[in-house]
């Protein structure tokens, strides 16, 4: 799909959490993406990517998760822009690990840290929308349970929806084990027919695909933006 580059204004601002904000932005000019992609901000000389949170299922806006905390150097940028434009720069769309790149036939694995849930919860409204019947499950770590922020919606599709499952690790609660040791105590069989893809910060990322490379995943069955940021390094 091809980047184009567009003002949007910002059509909301909605506190999900003490540290995460929905961030609503409305296009000037609209252009279609696939779940799982994300944007990029332009602030002063440097973009910042974030991952859309919602499916394209028609409302023409994009809905971002913004971890906020006071004081974090990477958001005074952006947070300045929308207090003295009330607008900003974007360059959409943008990623390879989004939901034409999943088979069809084969049953997906997401693992989430924090706000990576924002695509995952993109691809899953899509899988929900179109009634796909392949089964799938969310492995979703954070800090604390507020930061789990919408824990409650995906216990309401899991409810509705046979064939997805949820789990969640608060590592507050539990320091050692991760989310990858949390999916292979509940898949004691051969993970080989799965698609698994993985969302959160960078070095999660790693970590979690180093641990599942070690146990014998093969890395084609392996999908996440962060990998393209590693090999540009």
């Amino acid at each position: 799909m091809t980047t184009i580059t567009t003002k949007a204004q910002i059509e909301s601002i909605t506190p999900l959490t003490d540290s995460i904000i929905q961030l609503i932005l409305l296009p000037e000019q609209y252009t279609d993406y696939l779940a799982g992609q994300y944007l990029e901000i332009q602030c002063d000389n440097e973009s910042i990517a974030y991952s859309i949170a919602n499916a394209p299922l028609g409302s023409h806006k994009y809905e971002l998760h913004i971890r906020h905390v006071q004081g974090n150097p990477f958001d005074q940028p952006l947070f300045a822009t929308i207090k003295k434009e009330g607008a900003v720069t974007i360059h959409v769309p943008m990623g390879d690990c989004h939901i034409d790149r999943l088979d069809k036939n084969k049953p997906v694995i997401f693992i989430a840290g924090g706000t990576g849930f924002a695509p995952v919860k993109a691809i899953i409204e899509q899988l929900l929308a179109t009634g796909d019947p392949r089964s799938y499950e969310l492995y979703w770590g954070a800090r604390s349970q507020s930061d789990l922020y919408l824990d409650e919606k995906v216990k309401q599709w899991q409810s509705h929806v046979s064939h997805f499952r949820y789990y969640s690790l608060l590592s507050c609660n539990n320091a050692k084990e991760s989310l990858a040791s949390l999916l292979l105590s509940r898949h004691n069989d051969d993970l080989s027919h799965y698609q698994i893809v993985i969302s959160g910060p960078f070095n999660m990322v790693y970590a979690t695909r180093d641990m599942l490379l070690a146990r014998g995943i093969n890395k084609k069955q392996l999908f996440s933006d962060a990998f393209s940021f590693e090999q540009q390094e």
